[in-house]
């Protein structure tokens, strides 16, 4: 009976090692190695794996390459390029209508405009960023080397957009409106305030040692503030322009009379001059022939009369 369990027991243990052995060898049989292609604007991260192994990084793929790997290997992609990040029309979700803030004097207004950087790809940071961000959100590229629903939706607005909307609103403490506004000069040091600001925000959203976000750049239109607050901009301005008009006028018809005085009395100082050479009567005279009167009339006292 022994003899029999031993034997019972070595065709069972033989039957499972024939069945796995034949296993693995339809799974190798029909598994088919993986393959990567970068463009030049794109990175790869390698991985292995299996349904007998645990996930490993294995190394990075640079741009313009092709790799063959394992079977069941995974790749994951991300641009090696400028990342625009676009809030105003036609932005990113939930920034299609910029970015509002509140300046010095307690205006709320709305700003338009482009962050551009880069993800940093150098080969650890990139496997970091992947590890921490990247994996957690899916924001790798897709296949056909577009960016992802979790790049777009997700890590753009939690690692960029929300420190840019920190930063501007920082930025902006130190200004009232109207200057940035109207001064050009005051919205570039503004948007230089913000650009400043701008990097150490980012990365301080990220959870690793690395800065995964870099080279930025920044573009900000015109802030504008609220319609009503613009229309009584432009009222004020025409009323600034109709006072100085008003008081261009008036300058105007000052100097006018000035100038005439000084005419006058120009004229005045030159009949003095004449009356002092000429006598009054002779001035008079002198008067008359130039306004074609004759001065010298006949005298009846110097006539013979009925002789």
């Amino acid at each position: 009976m022994p003899r029999t369990a031993k034997t019972v027991m070595k065709s069972t243990f033989g039957f499972i090692a024939g069945a796995l052995f034949i296993s693995l060898f339809i799974v190798a049989l029909f598994a088919r190695p993986t393959t990567v292609s970068t463009n030049t604007d794109e990175v790869a991260l390698h991985y292995s794996g299996g349904p007998f192994s645990s996930t490993k990084w294995i190394n990075c793929v640079e741009p313009s390459k092709r790799e063959w790997d394992g079977p069941y290997d995974r790749h994951f992609k991300y641009p090696d390029s400028q990342t625009n990040f676009v809030f105003g029309p036609g932005g990113e979700p939930g920034y299609e209508e910029g970015i509002k803030f509140v300046s010095k004097d307690g205006i709320e207004m709305t700003v338009y405009g482009v962050a551009n950087f880069l993800l940093a790809t150098e080969c650890q940071t990139l496997r970091q960023f992947h590890d921490l961000i990247g994996n957690r959100y899916g924001a790798y590229l897709n296949d056909d080397g577009s960016r992802s629903a979790g790049w777009t939706n997700k890590v753009l607005p939690i690692y960029v957009g929300k420190p840019l909307n920190t930063a501007i609103d920082r930025a902006s403490q130190a200004y009232n409106y109207k200057a940035l506004y109207n001064d050009p000069n005051v919205k570039a040091q503004w948007e230089r305030d913000v650009l400043a600001a701008l990097p150490e925000l980012v990365n301080r959203q990220t959870d690793g040692d690395e800065d995964f976000f870099i080279n930025f750049a920044l573009t900000l239109e015109k802030p504008e503030p609220p319609q009503s607050i613009k229309d009584a901009l432009l009222k004020e301005q025409s009323d600034v322009a109709s006072a100085n008009a008003r008081k261009a006028e008036a300058e105007a018809q000052e100097a006018a009379a000035q100038a005439q005085i000084a005419v006058e009395k120009a004229n005045a100082a030159q009949i003095r001059e004449l009356v002092k050479v000429l006598g009054l009567n002779g001035y008079l005279r002198k008067l008359a022939i130039e306004n074609g009167q004759n001065p010298f009339q006949p005298q009846t006292d110097s006539l013979i009369a009925n002789p």
